[in-house]
């Protein structure tokens, strides 16, 4: 039996200053930052572990897997994580900063601008893990799986794909900001 005074619990929905129908979900409390940018590592992860991983290397050329990856990468991007980017976005947490571009989300000029971004990042983050490698820095697998194991794998290509990514939305705010001004 839980036995205590519910009107002190934080989540305690009978308060007086109004009733919170998210109050007591924990993902309430996570930041929006947080939350967009864990979903783009774990996409960017997940189709490049779809795209390298899963598809047999003795059966598609690194640039089959690299277009696979282009393509579902890019899609991913327009019609997965802008769209939830723009749903999360409301008056008490302004999301549409975290989108790589701001263009009219129904036009073919979002899904081009989404295959660009999603050409640029790709090629950004698969040869700066390639080239960290070269200088002698293992990558993640290279930790998980042995220092034999030399390729690019999904956390590593998430993770970098998050920093670039990162850089790249406060560079194009940074931007914003200036020709406001």
């Amino acid at each position: 039996m839980l036995t205590g005074n519910m009107s002190k619990s934080k989540n305690n929905p009978n308060k007086n200053d109004g009733f919170n129908p998210y109050g007591i979900d924990k993902l309430s409390n996570i930041k929006p930052g947080v939350k967009i940018g864990f979903m783009k590592f774990w996409l960017s992860g997940a189709v490049f572990f779809m795209s390298f991983t899963a598809l047999s290397a003795s059966v598609y050329d690194v640039l089959d897997r690299m277009l696979f990856l282009f393509l579902l990468l890019g899609l991913g991007i327009e019609y997965i994580l802008n769209k939830v980017i723009i749903w999360m976005n409301n008056d008490n947490q302004k999301t549409l900063k975290y989108l790589p571009f701001h263009l009219r989300r129904s036009s073919m000029l979002s899904l081009f601008a989404s295959m660009g971004y999603a050409a640029i990042m790709i090629l950004a983050s698969y040869f700066f893990i390639e080239f960290i490698m070269s200088i002698g820095i293992p990558s993640i697998g290279m930790i998980m799986f042995g220092f034999d194991y030399k390729a690019v794998d999904a956390i590593s290509f998430g993770l970098v794909y998050l920093g670039f990514d990162y850089i790249w939305v406060l560079a194009k705010n940074y931007l914003l900001l200036k020709l406001k001004k």
